[in-house]
């Protein structure tokens, strides 16, 4: 696979490895998943934004999984 074809986000300040095109959804564990799901945890950007898990990333991005409550 062609290097120029991924990308690397962030995710808690942790290097993550992806293929263009993949949304946010596709880069949390099932467990993250279920939490923002059932509103418990959102996903932040690096400006403190709220991020869709149908939203798109850009290379090194960073994005933060907070508990709902403290964000």
């Amino acid at each position: 696979m062609e290097e120029s074809k991924r990308i690397r986000v962030y995710v808690n300040e942790k290097p993550v490895y992806i293929f263009k095109g993949m949304k946010v959804k596709h880069i949390l564990t099932q467990d993250m998943l279920k939490d923002i799901r059932n509103g418990v945890k959102i996903v932040t950007d690096g400006d403190g934004h709220e991020r869709g898990l149908e939203g798109s990333l850009t290379n090194g991005e960073k994005l933060y999984i907070k508990n709902k409550n403290n964000a």
